[in-house]
């Protein structure tokens, strides 16, 4: 079942990618991430306050995990809408491959969990699907990639992620998950108001319509309540290093969603991308005894 949710995660967050990128020029990420946030935590707080009043003040034990899972998931957000703004397409989604690498790599140094020889070759799959999506099997468009703001941008937000999964994995005495999510959403909020009000006063300024209102609910309500929702009951149950891997799915769903809604169409290098995502996460959820290669 955590597969499931997994998969059905991918589809939400790959329709927030979509989604974000149609009204960048109308919604701006500061703007777009703080009223994300906001309206999230309205829509959690009618179910969470009954247990919001129970589980606070939070146990000593649970206040760091709380704290770090808060902080890591604003910002990791805030910095993949602003990547969107500044980064290509291609570029972006080869940088998000490498999130599976990252939470292995962070799980490795934080949690000691092993990486065994199956799951690193399911890693290197799907990372070569990401590449060849990315870069349409292309090697001179691959060699030519330049990095700029975008770029950094997104790095930042994938090693963020990475940290989130892994603080959740680890955590004990966490409050229940629509009790943290509302937690996150208020960090959210705390975080992002500073930037909004810079950005609304220096920068541009968020159009207010029927477009930027339907983002805004899709940001919140699916992409956010729904989707973190799936993604933290999988980190718990399956553990950083499988779940992460199902990140590869964003592209393929990104291309799908695309060629729906945007008319783009489909090549031979989709296809081929999107196998190799296919078997790297089958690979990636195996076992593999003891055995390991860290």
């Amino acid at each position: 079942m955590a597969y499931i949710f997994l998969v059905a995660n991918m589809a939400l967050w790959s329709g927030a990618l979509v989604v974000a990128r149609g009204v960048h020029e109308i919604a701006p990420p500061m703007a777009l991430t703080f009223w994300r946030w906001v309206v999230t935590a309205l829509i959690l707080f009618p179910f969470i306050a009954r247990n919001l009043r129970k589980e606070l003040p939070l146990k000593p034990e649970a206040r760091h995990s709380v704290y770090w899972i808060c902080v890591t998931m604003s910002v990791g957000t805030t910095l993949s809408l602003v990547a969107v703004n500044h980064t290509t397409a291609i570029n972006a989604a080869v940088i998000n491959g490498v999130q599976p690498a990252v939470t292995a790599l962070a799980a490795f140094m934080i949690l000691r969990e092993r990486l065994t020889a199956l799951q690193l070759l399911g890693i290197i799959s799907a990372f070569i699907g990401i590449v060849v999506m990315g870069f349409q099997a292309n090697m001179t468009r691959l060699l030519q990639m330049n990095m700029n703001l975008g770029d950094f941008a997104m790095l930042g937000a994938v090693t963020f992620w990475s940290l989130y999964a892994v603080e959740l994995h680890r955590a004990k005495y966490l409050p229940s998950y629509g009790v943290l999510l509302f937690l996150t959403a208020c960090a959210g909020v705390i975080f992002g108001l500073p930037l909004y009000l810079i950005e609304e006063s220096f920068s541009r300024s968020m159009q207010f319509n029927s477009i930027t209102f339907t983002a805004v609910l899709y940001l919140s309500l699916g992409s956010t309540v729904v989707a973190v929702s799936l993604w933290n009951v999988s980190i718990r149950s399956v553990g950083a290093n499988r779940a992460a891997i199902f990140l590869n799915l964003i592209p393929v769903f990104g291309a799908c969603l695309a060629i729906i809604f945007l008319g783009e169409k489909l090549y031979v290098y989709h296809m081929i991308g999107g196998a190799l995502i296919i078997f790297g996460i089958l690979f990636a959820v195996q076992k593999l005894g003891k055995q390991s290669i860290f």
